[in-house]
């Protein structure tokens, strides 16, 4: 699915060195004598609230920087909201570059004046896509729910009807929950064969299609601690991609191209149980998220397959000093099915959006993977844009990671490593818009989206 984004990025960081967006640091003191120091109240150690206060709205505690005048100044005001027009830009390893226009349209309420919901229609062209056409409507009630819809059609091979919810705290509880329909054709996957070796080469591109519906829900237990479920209907099956490189029915050939290119049902269920302290659900400064689940698929419950998928995940997001200017994150994956021999693209993947940014997706596919990665992420100027807070920020990082047939072939000789440096401009409490380029064995790549990678 095509995500297109700003194009500003080189003027973020030409005003993130401006020192006035940032909160002042706090001067060394003298040493005090020992009079002195019965006069000086002790500074207790930052708390989480600390943490987070310089992150709550209103942002009328940040000065107006460079980013701020710019993006007023392209800003058309009406009497409904604001109007941003934006050059965008896609890019991924397996189609390359897309260019195009999108303005972003903000509603605001009528009572209160907060931003309400946003329209960003917008035209594409990619040389394998051709000319793609893209309506999104994001509604956000409040800071936590928000409704996404989406509609696309390219010329060629891609098109996507989706609706999507999320709220924190179903029916006032503390219940989270989340609901998803969609048709989607995707020409961006490629398959290389199976296992940590399988050869660059060998790539065939392929169009996935996905017809179905997926509910998650978060059951609180005890302070943090919850029980997960998630259960998912789909319908799948794989034609022709749009990059034609004559591989695909030799390759598919030898991995079962019919079993594959059939229409196939998925009916799975997952049940997961989660620990989460983490302050927020997609913009994360702090804490903890961790998981260890089971997925099953049966086939008297209306799915194709039998099979299961056990993971173990983690994710930290740790503060150092600075109200969340520092935050190093880690996350880890462990993930390996068992049961019926299952068509390549329903296998666990390590690639570009799977966790291994420097390869294109689906690079290696196999019954099993691991991933690990580390990112420092640096907040480098903070700013007010129509009441939210704009951040923008910058990652260097490391990706690192295989899959295997069964946990025993696991080898530490396998791993794949890839670092990099990402930039980013969040636009809190909701939006990150990222840059991400990597290297390693796979070479170079560059991706352009929308999201954190974990």
């Amino acid at each position: 699915m095509k995500r297109p984004l700003l194009l500003f990025f080189a003027l973020l960081f030409a005003c993130a060195s401006t020192a006035n967006s940032q909160p002042p640091r706090k001067k060394r003191l003298a040493k005090p004598t020992p009079k002195a120091k019965e006069e000086i109240t002790k500074i207790e150690p930052k708390t989480r609230e600390d943490i987070l206060k310089t992150l709550e709205r209103p942002a009328t505690s940040y000065k107006e920087s460079l980013l701020a005048r710019a993006l007023n100044t392209i800003t058309i005001n009406t009497a409904n909201g604001p109007i941003i027009p934006f050059p965008v830009v896609d890019s991924s390893k397996d189609l390359g570059p897309s260019f195009g226009f999108m303005p972003v349209i903000a509603i605001r309420g009528k009572t209160t004046g907060d931003l309400k919901s946003v329209i960003a229609p917008s035209i594409t062209y990619n040389e394998n896509l051709r000319t793609t056409l893209t309506y999104r409507h994001y509604i956000f009630p409040d800071e936590k729910r928000y409704f996404i819809l989406r509609a696309s059609k390219s010329e060629r091979v891609e098109r996507e009807l989706m609706a999507y919810y999320y709220t924190p705290q179903l029916f006032a509880s503390n219940i989270r929950f989340s609901a998803e329909a969609k048709h989607w054709v995707t020409g961006k996957p490629s398959f290389y064969g199976f296992g940590i070796n399988s050869r660059r080469g060998d790539k065939a591109n392929y169009a996935l299609q996905m017809t179905g519906e997926e509910i998650i829900l978060d059951l609180p237990l005890i302070k943090h601690l919850f029980l997960n479920f998630n259960h998912s209907y789909f319908d799948k099956r794989i034609n022709r991609g749009p990059v034609n490189n004559g591989r695909l029915d030799e390759l598919l050939s030898l991995a079962g191209y019919t079993e594959a290119a059939g229409m196939r049902s998925f009916h799975t269920n997952r049940f997961s149980l989660v620990y989460d302290d983490t302050d927020h659900p997609f913009l994360p400064k702090i804490g903890t998220y961790a998981s260890a689940s089971v997925l099953y698929s049966n086939k008297k419950l209306g799915s194709d397959y039998e099979y299961r998928t056990y993971a173990i995940q983690a994710k930290n997001y740790y503060n150092y000093k600075e109200e969340g200017r520092f935050v190093t994150a880690i996350h880890y994956l462990l993930q390996f099915q068992r049961g019926d021999s299952l068509p390549f693209y329903a296998m666990p993947q390590l690639g570009e959006s799977t966790g291994l940014r420097m390869a294109g997706d689906g690079r290696f596919t196999d019954r099993g993977k691991f991933v690990f990665t580390i990112e420092e992420r640096i907040t480098l100027s903070r700013t007010p844009f129509m009441k939210f807070i704009s951040e923008t920020e910058i990652a260097p990082f490391l990706d690192v990671g295989t899959v295997f047939g069964k946990p025993s072939d696991f080898s530490t000789s396998n791993l794949k490593y890839a670092p990099g440096i990402s930039a980013r401009l969040v636009i809190r409490p909701q939006l990150v818009a990222t840059v991400d380029l990597a290297y390693g064995s796979e070479g170079t790549n560059a991706i352009i989206r929308v999201g954190y990678p974990f």
